[in-house]
């Protein structure tokens, strides 16, 4: 783990990570400032607890120390909930955990189905994924559980704590609302919560505002008709405090939120189609002006579900409850159960199959693949085509076993570096681009029916695989529209699927190459209206897809070691990265030789030497690939003792082509 701005590059999310810390610093001293000065208790010793507990979380997590690295988030809200309610206590001389245990503890479990209301929202509108997860199912219902349960707590707690501080015990104008704004406010807030599961899936991901504030107009109403505590009351009888300290939580919590949540192993990462490339943390800018009024639902919610279940008592005195008191808690109870039926229905597991299912002959020819076997590879895959030649898989399958070869008969030497860097146009490409288009057509003319994730998984990955070959000919402009279509592609396929893990490879290689081009090529790329890219952000989204992918596991690692060593000179951490892969596949000749290219630049004689070597003696079906592996071994081993101890030249940025196609 790095601190941001790290290193000799810097992309546009390092450069705004400063604003997040001074806001964040400024806000937390703040608070520290009023809690010392209104403090009149001593400080409890659990919240001293608290803060020991938080440094030891931050400094284990940083050293990539398990389980704390994936349950850091969880740890980190639990130490600040011990902190906050020890301040509180430090100034009222009361507070939950001292004095009413029982009622932190219901607060918490009752976070997580409220949460989980919000999680059976994304799962149309697909706003934020959660990576870095366990693979033991029962270790990830634990994370879940466990963050979801300090959701409400730290809203709440905050909230108590910020009002303690007394900055609006004045009484404000009254402000009652008449029954037919009332009424207006639950219809609002109805149809806020209808609109994102009607409308259209492509017009759904921009609507989330909308769900932040419909519990908030829907169910505020109903709890100050039941005499619940309510911020319409508050309004009414001049209160004013409850309010902001819920707006400045919600302030607090969101910056700490996206601070802690950008460190963890495990963590959240944001995907609604705006302003990703603003983003301070993991939250695009303009996310964070949702943190205040979410505070103030996460109110409203808590109290109309801990009345449901009797732990939230109504004012005997209120006429409001005495007049409509049976029919609101009818509505409520209504309006609860249909949102738990939604979330029970859409939760994952229910709703859709997560990730490829391939068929075995796919799986065979894809180990045969990797396995340096190309033409063994071919048969599985053109059975495929045989048994299902309406489905696109066979085609794309067939399209990846000759782009490693093609990309195998280009490789050279250049730039004291082995790659695969251009080559000229040959007739044989036509039958490439034949299956890449054939793929391409089944995939969108399935899509035109029946849009699905795997199809538009498919669909980008033939574009692809298209702009792969075209950047190594060196044609831009065709590469460029070839890798803009593949990216709107992916990106609607993780919109269907999050867990469709295999599209982060397309989507990291576009946003890895697009932040890496030349300043020229960036100019050229504003002009040609393509889309920017984050290259801190590729580089995550490579790591998903090596680690979770199912078609392009392999690929992702591959292309992930590879530029690091190219283009970022980071040779440690490609080595790091190509290791595995070499040791899973250890009859591939183009993994073994930039491994040992990678060795060489580490000045590592042996390990380098022994790889060319390895590379060189492997029996290679395909005769041109085995006669470049053969050459470039041979170069490579005759220039080898030259190179030690000289300084690496660095090569040239990718230019607009090589953006898209490698």
């Amino acid at each position: 783990m790095v601190w941001p701005g790290a290193g000799c590059t810097c992309s546009p999310l390092a450069k705004m990570m400063a604003p997040g810390f001074v806001l964040l610093a400024v806000t937390l001293l703040l608070i520290a400032a009023e809690v010392i000065r209104h403090h009149r208790y001593r400080f409890p010793a659990y919240g001293w607890l608290g803060f020991v507990l938080l440094a030891a979380a931050e400094a284990l997590m940083f050293r990539g120390v398990e389980s704390v690295a994936t349950y850091f988030t969880a740890i980190a809200w639990t130490a600040y909930l011990l902190i906050a309610d020890a301040a509180f206590f430090a100034i009222r001389g009361r507070s939950r955990l001292r004095n009413d245990p029982a009622s932190a503890a219901r607060m918490a479990l009752l976070s997580i189905p409220l949460w989980l209301i919000f999680e059976a929202y994304n799962l149309r509108l697909v706003n934020w994924v959660y990576v870095g997860l366990p693979d033991s199912l029962a270790a990830r219902w634990v994370g879940y559980a466990w963050a979801f349960a300090t959701i409400t707590p730290a809203i709440l707690f905050t909230a108590e704590l910020i009002e303690s501080f007394g900055w609006w015990d004045r009484p404000a104008r009254p402000l009652a609302l008449s029954r037919a704004t009332q009424n207006g406010c639950v219809a609002l807030g109805a149809a806020f919560l209808a609109l994102p599961l009607l409308l259209p899936r492509h017009v759904a991901p921009y609507t989330f505002g909308l769900v932040w504030l419909g519990f908030l107009f829907f169910l505020d109403p109903i709890n100050f008709r039941l005499g619940l505590p309510a911020l319409e009351a508050d309004l009414a009888a001049g209160r004013r405090g409850r309010i902001f300290s819920l707006l400045l939580s919600g302030w607090t919590c969101g910056w700490l939120w996206e601070f802690w949540n950008y460190w963890a192993a495990a963590k959240w990462r944001y995907i609604f189609p705006m302003f990703q490339q603003y983003k301070i943390f993991e939250m695009p800018v303009p996310g964070y002006l949702g943190f205040p009024p979410f505070a103030l639902e996460c109110f409203v919610m808590y109290t109309s579900a801990a009345a449901l279940l009797g732990w939230q008592k109504p004012a005997t005195h209120s006429p409001e409850r005495t007049r409509h008191g049976g029919a609101v808690r009818a509505r409520t109870f209504v309006a609860f159960g249909l949102v738990a039926f939604l979330g029970a229905c859409l939760w994952p597991g229910c709703a859709r199959a997560a990730g490829l299912d391939l068929p075995p002959a796919a799986e065979r020819g894809l180990n045969l693949l990797y396995s340096g076997q190309s033409e063994a590879a071919l048969r599985e895959f053109r059975q495929i085509e045989t048994d299902q030649p309406a489905h696109p898989l066979g085609y794309l399958l067939e399209a990846e076993a000759r782009w490693w070869q093609i990309y195998c008969e280009a490789c050279e030497i250049k730039w004291n570096m082995v790659d695969a860097w251009n080559r000229p146009s040959l007739p044989a490409d036509d039958a490439y681009f034949a299956l890449t288009g054939k793929g391409a057509g089944l995939a969108e003319a399935s899509i035109a029916k029946s849009d699905s994730a795997e199809m538009q998984f498919y669909a980008g990955m033939a574009y692809a695989l298209r702009a792969r070959l075209t950047g190594l000919r060196g044609e831009r402009r065709a590469t460029a529209r070839a890798g803009v279509r593949a990216r709107g592609h992916f990106l609607r396929c993780l919109e269907l699927d999050p867990d469709m893990t295999d599209a982060y490879t397309g989507i990291g290689l576009y946003n890895y190459y697009v932040d890496t081009l030349s300043s020229i090529a960036k100019v050229l790329r504003f002009f040609m209206g393509i889309p920017g890219g984050d290259k801190k952000e590729g580089i995550r989204q490579l790591e998903i897809a090596a680690q979770r992918g199912t078609v392009t596991r392999a690929g992702a690692r591959f292309y992930l070691a590879k530029n690091l060593r190219t283009y970022d000179l980071d040779y440690a951490r490609s080595i790091e990265v190509m290791t595995p892969l070499v040791a899973e596949f250890p009859k591939n000749p183009i993994f073994q030789i930039i491994l040992a290219d990678t060795q060489d630049k580490l000045n590592h004689q042996q390990e380098a030497e022994a790889g060319f070597r390895a590379a060189a003696s492997l029996p290679i079906a395909d005769p041109a690939c085995a006669a470049r592996i053969q050459k470039v071994a041979a170069e490579a081993l005759a220039a080898l003792t030259k190179s030690a101890g000289t300084p690496q030249p660095q090569p040239p940025s990718p230019s607009l082509q090589q953006g898209n196609s490698r």
